[in-house]
């Protein structure tokens, strides 16, 4: 076996090649884990004091500390200390953030991303996605597919904006926002990140990973950033024959990620900077995450899957985007975002186990013409955002610091559904031939979205250190719907509906702050936000004629109105013991009305969106940080959260919904507790360890009994905890370090289901069990 000797002092160029050196070294000296990167754009703690990190979350650049709203943010360094390589592991260490997977079928087969309880998976979103200025969530429609997230890799840092956005952020930012900023061209230095990894599952198949960026001044004009990056991650279920726990296909939910992107900083003339980005995602999936109750042995982290065929997926994106910012005098910019998002996902989904179920109750049954190898569902989700975003901003003023923009945004949806029959090619489906002679039910939906906002935002200082701030955006939002359904679920022919509704909306904020003196800061606000209301596709009538005529309907609504919300939030945010202690506190209390939420048709398993009465919230969120001595650093976030029904909610035929008091949301507390210590080794040398422990309390029930859909199989999920652990070595800009995720083997669940009440046959997921692997990662 070769061995690679970097050299202790190597020269600039020397250092240039060494991250690629060190991944050609990778069988012989590397395995992975996240090496802890030191994020250059942050800026340098003092010898004893935890470090402060610079935000986005007003649209310039502050530390989070000056910021008067709840803000969580990771940096480069921080997500690679802990390990995060995608979304639910951001969600699993900041609480208030709710990441939840869908399992089953019967599902909506994407994700539900929510702040502070405020869970809908239908409609709007309620909780926007941005990778630096560009939206990118989805509106629910179709079979959905759930949002696109980037995985993390050569990101700056990481941004949970919690409470209403739309100010800034749009419509979509009703709960809050999520915000994925990507690393600037440098025109000071060289910039090269590398990180490569390798691990092992137990009971499962191994992972690795191996991505750079490099990045640097080509002149003193001009200067440009690049990185690729490519994981594997080994699956860990395994697919047996059903009925049996005999093996058939192994660790059968891999899945392959690659990452591209290309940035470019040009400054033609003083002030004016333009930069143009292009990024690219792709990630291939062989199953589902699901796994069977009652087979393997879950408590050991063996998971057994029967799932008659194969559940392939493929999510792809490009975004290319230009970024113009002119800076007309010391204290004034001009900002311009241009971008275009392009997605398409591809999924498979296998039908057998629910159609067994609807035609005889028993997920295994027999019907007749029932042809397996016919069971599949195919599902397209097209994606193309448009955006462009003009705004102008002014701080660091004495009395007024304003800014005030204008947005558009263009969004188009197409989903297809085909749907196998479940029943031998070419024979008639409820007396109705097949579409294709194979599919049972086809629906192509086409969505588009304009949005037309303007926004402005003012903090008066009419003393010193006292900041009043006054803010508004108004909303046009245009939507059309078309629905195209076909084959013998639609009685044998093409039907097209086209609906469409316009809405205007106004989102204002106050909000005032105190500057105590440097390291204290009291703030306090009232927000609104709102998600627009829209058009949806009628349930399959085929299978859901019985639950709709319980419900007094022979079909399900096609439109579903806006929401709008109400935040009352304060806070504090303080630095103690010249900076060795941080504490941010903060408090709020939600009004939400007209809430956009899916009414579940218990027997077929299918929904529709309705609105659904309103609800009172409220909540506190607490980080805090020291670091008693040097090198040694504890700190914990902590999440409160209760969302209830304030009164019964009644629908056809004076069935009751919605009961008074009924929580919405996910469980009541949620938290990340940490420790690190770092000690010199050599003068060269510090060595490290790390612990990251997450926890949720009791998660909440789908209904409550005595609602309509109240489903008594789907119970209240239990607690979750999840522990991580991490030591190594850092010197010469390279890290070193061992890990292992899941120290204790937890399989907690985190996402339930089955084909419908009453059915037997229930479907999990659960963390990935215990893994073993070591990081290599360079910074320079």
């Amino acid at each position: 076996m070769s061995e690679c000797h970097p050299r202790t002092n190597p020269s600039l160029v020397q250092r240039a090649g060494l991250a690629f050196l060190i991944l050609s070294c990778a069988p012989g000296a590397l395995v992975v884990g996240s090496a802890t990167a030191w994020a250059q754009s942050q800026p340098a703690a003092d010898a004893d004091g935890l470090t402060e990190i610079i935000v986005t979350a007003q649209r310039r650049g502050e530390s989070i500390s000056k910021v008067p709203l709840s803000v969580a943010s990771l940096s480069q360094q921080q997500m690679d200390q802990q390990g995060i390589r995608k979304i639910d592991d951001i969600a699993r260490v900041t609480p208030a953030l709710r990441f939840v997977p869908a399992s089953g079928v019967t599902s909506n087969n994407g994700s539900n991303i929510y702040i502070r309880g405020l869970s809908s998976d239908v409609g709007s979103a309620t909780t926007a996605i941005y990778i630096d200025d560009t939206p990118i969530q989805i509106r629910n429609v179709g079979y959905y597919g759930g949002n696109p997230y980037p995985k993390v890799f050569d990101l700056e840092r990481v941004e949970v904006l919690r409470g209403p956005q739309g100010t800034l952020f749009g419509a979509s930012a009703e709960g809050g926002a999520v915000r994925f900023i990507t690393p600037q061209p440098s025109f000071d230095k060289l910039e090269i990140y590398s990180r490569a990894e390798v691990a092992s599952t137990e009971n499962g198949a191994a992972s690795y990973e191996v991505g750079s960026a490099v990045g640097g001044p080509i002149s003193n004009t001009l200067a440009v950033r690049a990185s690729a990056w490519y994981q594997h991650s080994g699956g860990y279920i395994d697919q047996v024959k059903p009925g049996t726990n005999t093996v058939i296909n192994k660790d059968i939910n891999s899945s392959d990620t690659r990452e591209a992107r290309l940035s470019a900083a040009w400054k033609p003339i003083e002030g004016l900077t333009v930069t143009p980005s292009i990024y690219y995602q792709e990630e291939k999936s062989r199953a589902r995450n699901d796994y069977w109750e009652g087979y393997g042995n879950a408590s050991n982290g063996d998971y057994k899957s029967g799932v008659a065929m194969l559940e392939p997926s493929k999510d792809r994106f490009t975004m290319p985007a230009l970024a113009v910012k002119y800076e007309l005098e010391d204290n004034i910019e001009i900002i311009s975002n241009t971008s275009y998002f392009q997605r398409q996902q591809d999924q498979t989904l296998n039908y057998a186990t629910y159609f067994s179920f609807l035609r005889t109750g028993n997920p295994f049954g027999t019907y007749s013409n029932k042809d397996i190898s016919n069971t599949n569902d195919y599902l397209t989700l097209n994606q193309r955002n448009l955006t462009q975003e003009l705004r102008a901003q002014s701080y660091d003023n004495k009395y007024l610091d304003w800014t005030a923009g204008a947005y558009y945004s263009r969004t188009r949806q197409y989903f297809t559904n085909y749907t196998g029959s479940g029943r031998i090619p070419g024979v008639l489906v409820s007396g109705y031939p097949q579409y294709e002679s194979r599919y049972s039910y086809v629906n192509l939906v086409a969505a588009n979205d304009h949005q037309y906002a303007g926004y402005g935002s003012v903090d008066i200082k009419p003393i010193e250190d006292l900041k009043i701030t006054l803010a508004a955006r108004y909303t046009l939002d245009e939507f059309t719907f078309t629905d195209t359904k076909d084959g013998p679920t639609n009685a044998g022919v093409r039907t097209v509906k086209t609906v469409g509704a316009t809405e205007g909306s106004w989102t204002p904020k106050v909000g005032v702050s105190y500057q105590l003196d440097p390291d204290h800061m009291l703030y306090a606000s009232a927000t609104e936000g709102f998600r627009p209301g829209g058009a949806q596709a009628a349930v399959a009538s085929e299978f859901c004629a019985g639950d709709l005529k319980t419900l007094g309907l022979t079909s399900s609504p096609t439109g579903y109105e806006s929401d709008h919300l109400w935040s009352y939030e304060g806070g504090s945010k303080n630095k103690l013991f010249g900076g060795m202690v941080s504490l941010d506190a903060s408090g709020y209390l939600l009004k939400w009305k007209n809430i956009q939420q899916s009414i579940r048709l218990p027997t077929c398993s299918f929904s529709y969106i309705s609105n659904l009465g309103a609800a009172t919230g409220k909540g506190l969120e607490l980080s805090a940080a020291v670091r008693p001595l040097h090198g040694l650093t504890f700190g914990t976030e902590i999440g409160y959260t209760h969302i209830t029904y304030d009164e019964n909610i009644y629908g056809g035929n004076n069935l009751l919904l919605r009961a008074e008091g009924q929580r919405i949301g996910g469980p009541l507390w949620s938290g990340h507790v940490y420790g690190e210590g770092e000690i010199p080794v050599t003068e060269a040398i510090t060595g490290y360890l790390r612990a990251d422990y997450s926890f949720a309390s009791k998660n909440i029930q789908q209904a409550t009994q005595g609602t309509y859909g109240y489903d008594s199989g789907l119970y209240a999920l239990g607690a979750t905890n999840y522990l991580s652990l991490r030591a190594g070595a850092r010197f010469s800009g390279l890290d070193l370090s061992l890990f292992i995720d899941n120290v204790t083997n937890s399989n907690d669940v985190l996402s339930r289901n089955h084909d419908g009440v009453g059915g037997t046959l229930y479907y999990d997921q659960s963390y990935r069990p215990r893994t073993f692997g070591l990081t290599a990662q360079y910074r320079y």
